[in-house]
């Protein structure tokens, strides 16, 4: 037989769980394990040798103290704090109660301190996050909630009967009287008496009632009006929560060797995208695309930096200005006949100052805010202008930017068409014979100005005596521009010395971080092919910056969309050659690709992850009123015209035409309308059986009918000639307790009258009362005319021998 469950025991549990769920959700908005990811080892133990074995005792005073310092912990953290700090220390003193009431000796009152602690636990992570994860442990914590309440209710009701020793989780299994086959408690609780506390009726209820609670908080999220207020103080309070990661999707004007190796070894998503044709709109893989502009794979541009000092990159500076804040912004143009493809691209955050995108692009448009603006020398887009004053963005930031195909042999993937590229002497010439325009003398200047730095002889002097060695020609003098990006392009790519790696360990650390890579150890990653090949051609006269972007793409089995992951962060090189800037990755390709595309484990659930993500982004985080009124306004026009049409034609016309029209054309059984009947049909027969008006009729018909059915009359009888039986018992003396069972009955008249009852068949005439009337009463056994005849000469002969015996 299986064991009862133990009520006492499953609740004490159901709080552990709850209050340590709380916690960890908690600690997951907040971003941080401490103190609030102590909550659950604390709750486990408290369950053990607090509550279960009682070994720890704390007296009141202890608990005061513990309270206090739980104050003057919270005192200590919101004093001289920022308004994030000051909103945790509030959350950790709701953690530190949490503590104090788990060392208590629980009773009612506590366990109610532990459930709104919990409740309030959960409304402040609110505050403080808004990813979905965050969305679907509500759900989970609204069953958990649900189930630890009704747990609790029973946990109450066990309490209030204890002293009626009802210690086991299930009523007795034995047959009982009909005044003890229910036990009816407060709370609305009715069990019956064969039935476990904690059966398959209760988890039936508490699955209903998770179920029913989700439907209520689906149609009021949908139906009432919010405001949203995305500036708002508490929203702002979640960006310091990320500010660590800024770097991760933002690309900052300074960017130190090594933090793109960083993200690369992150698998979290950076952006998701796709690409359509302009001319007829069909869909576009990342493979074709990538073809059509003259790259090997698809490329999302960054930001672009020209100046190396101390194993950092920045934009330059002057008179202590970034580049990046003086520059001018270029223009698009908008006509969508200038462009060959249309990508749509919903960045990830944190989002702090560029817009990734492949280049070179007509038009770029930030979803419902205009055009997103491209910086002039650098031709980076930005999500807007003043960057300085720009916050970090925790929202997804969704835009799309128009691009052209390659001509073919195109190496140019910036703004402008490209031009036809000539080499040796005819670049002089062309130089001499066509003059530059100003907007080409100003590209000239700046490149010449800020994408050279200053004293490498100095500062890079092995890597400058390479560069020269490399790009040095038979006569002794340098050869021409585009041969020494062409030689220090196969001098890292094509001559075999290098290879491509994601570890990278410094061997003289006396040395400058690229001069080690070219010098000692000859692999690395992307960072420092791109770095050590634009240092190169700086050190030998051309103008070179990094541009760090995303290369690659990956495609979710779940969604369907085209996604960019973190690892899949790289660094390229643009040289400023012939009037324009060419774009040249001097990384190995098939080795990178190799390392960067290695099967993930458990890629599945990181798709299945990021489009529950999406999705909840869209659905909750997104709903405006506009959407709302959306979804509203069909069933109110439902409404309004099905009471236009009751109002004019009555409610028998009407129906009729629903008959007519719905009930008769089963392809519109399934509709708005229909719908909208159906559930006014509902909801007047559910008030009119919330009211029960018929509920005196009904019962009076009932109880006639039952008053001549033949198994009441039986049942009727039995109970009769049962009820004769323990009336002559007490009229000779022995007393029948309500409370036991009718063979416990015949068991104890056949002991007490055992000398009236002398004979054997005379001391079983108890018996076979008590078996005929369970037969009857629980057995639903019909009885025939010498049945009954049969009971009534047992009761009549049981009654007449101990009226003679007595006389």
């Amino acid at each position: 037989m299986k064991k009862p469950a133990n009520v006492e025991q499953i609740f004490a549990w159901s709080v552990t769980f709850m209050v340590s769920l709380a916690s960890m959700i908690l600690a997951f908005a907040e971003e941080s394990k401490l103190p609030t990811s102590l909550t659950p080892f604390l709750a486990v133990f408290c369950h053990y040798f607090v509550d279960r074995w009682k070994r720890i005792r704390l007296r009141v005073w202890m608990f005061n103290v513990l309270g206090l310092l739980a104050f003057a912990a919270m005192a200590f953290e919101f004093v001289g704090a920022n308004v994030l700090d000051k909103l945790l220390s509030g959350a950790h003193l709701l953690v530190y109660m949490t503590w104090v009431i788990l060392l208590m000796q629980k009773g009612i009152r506590q366990y109610w301190w532990l459930l709104a602690l919990s409740v309030l636990q959960v409304s402040v992570a609110s505050v403080l996050t808004t990813d979905a994860a965050f969305g679907l442990s509500l759900v989970f914590m609204l069953f958990v909630m649900v189930w630890t309440t009704s747990v609790f209710t029973l946990f109450r009701a066990r309490q209030r009967v204890s002293d009626a020793e009802l210690v086991e989780d299930s009523l007795e299994d034995s047959e009982k009287e009909s005044d003890s086959e229910i036990l009816k408690v407060k709370d609305g609780l009715q069990l019956d008496s064969r039935e476990p506390w904690i059966g398959w009726r209760f988890r039936f209820i508490v699955g209903f009632t998770f179920v029913a609670s989700l439907l209520v908080a689906g149609v009021t999220f949908a139906a009432f009006p919010r405001i949203w207020v995305p500036e708002s103080p508490l929203a702002a309070l979640r960006q310091p929560l990320s500010a660590a990661f800024t770097h991760q999707t933002g690309f900052t004007d300074k960017v130190k060797l090594g933090e793109i190796g960083e993200i690369m070894q992150s698998d979290a998503r950076a952006l998701q995208f796709e690409i359509e044709s302009i001319e007829d709109g069909s869909s576009v893989t990342p493979e074709q695309f990538a073809a059509a502009m003259g790259m090997d794979e698809i490329l999302f541009r960054g930001n672009a930096l020209g100046r190396y000092e101390n194993g950092s990159w920045t934009s330059g500076s002057s008179r202590g200005r970034m580049v990046s804040h003086i520059q001018p912004y270029r223009g698009y143009s908008t006509r969508a006949a200038d462009s060959d493809f249309r990508v749509k691209i919903t960045q990830d955050p944190p989002i702090h100052t560029f817009a990734f995108a492949p280049h070179p692009v007509t038009n770029a448009v930030k979803k419902g805010r205009g055009g997103l603006p491209q910086r002039g020398f650098s031709y980076s887009i930005v999500h807007q202008f003043k960057e300085r004053q720009e916050q970090l963005k925790l929202e997804p930031s969704s835009y799309e930017v128009w691009c052209q195909a390659a001509s073919p042999g195109q190496k140019v993937h910036l703004p402008g068409r490209p031009r036809r590229t000539r080499t040796g002497i005819l670049d002089l010439v062309e130089d001499l014979v066509r003059p530059r325009s100003r907007s080409e003398q100003l590209e000239s200047d700046f490149a010449n100005a800020w994408c050279i730095s200053r004293n490498l002889e100095e500062s890079l002097p092995e890597l400058t005596r390479i560069a020269t060695q490399q790009c040095t020609g038979q006569s002794g003098e340098l050869v021409t521009p585009r041969e020494r990006v062409q030689k220090i392009m196969f001098y890292l790519n094509g001559s075999g010395e290098f290879k491509y790696s994601h570890s990278l360990n410094i061997s003289d650390p006396s040395l400058d971080p690229v001069e080690d890579f070219l010098l000692n150890q000859k692999s690395g990653h992307c960072e420092y092919f791109a770095s050590a090949a634009a240092l190169m051609m700086q050190s030998v006269g051309v103008p070179a910056r990094v541009v760090n972007g995303y290369k690659g793409s990956h495609l979710n089995e779940v969604s369907g969309h085209h996604e960019v992951k973190q690892r899949y962060a790289h660094t390229w090189t643009e040289a400023y050659i012939d009037r324009q800037w060419e774009t040249y990755d001097p990384t190995p390709a098939s080795a990178r690709e190799e390392i960067v595309n290695q099967t993930r484990q458990l890629d599945w659930w990181n798709d299945l992850r990021l489009a529950f993500s999406d999705n909840w982004m869209d659905i909750i985080q997104r709903m405006s009123l506009q959407r709302q009124e959306a979804i509203i306004r069909p069933w109110l026009n439902s409404l309004k015209k099905l009471w236009a049409t009751v109002k004019q034609q009555g409610v028998v016309a009407s129906l009729k035409m629903f008959y007519k029209e719905v009930i008769l054309q089963p392809g519109k059984w399934v509709s708005v309308k229909t719908g909208v009947v159906t559930f006014i049909v509902l909801l007047i027969l559910g008030l009119l059986l919330k009211s029960n008006p018929f509920k005196r009729p009904v019962a009076a018909i009932r109880n006639a009918i039952l008053w001549f059915a033949p198994a009441r009359n039986q049942k009727r009888t039995v109970i009769r000639f049962y009820d004769n039986f323990k009336t002559i018992c007490s009229r000779h003396g022995l007393s029948l307790p309500p409370n036991q069972t009718a063979q416990e009955h015949a068991n104890s008249a056949a002991e007490f009258f055992e000398e009236q009852l002398p004979a054997e068949q005379d001391r079983s005439l108890p018996t076979q009362i008590a078996r005929t009337f369970n037969s009857v009463r629980f057995g639903n056994l019909e009885l025939t005319a010498e049945s009954i005849a049969s009971i009534r000469a047992d009761v009549s002969r049981f009654s007449e021998l101990l009226r003679n015996r007595k006389s």
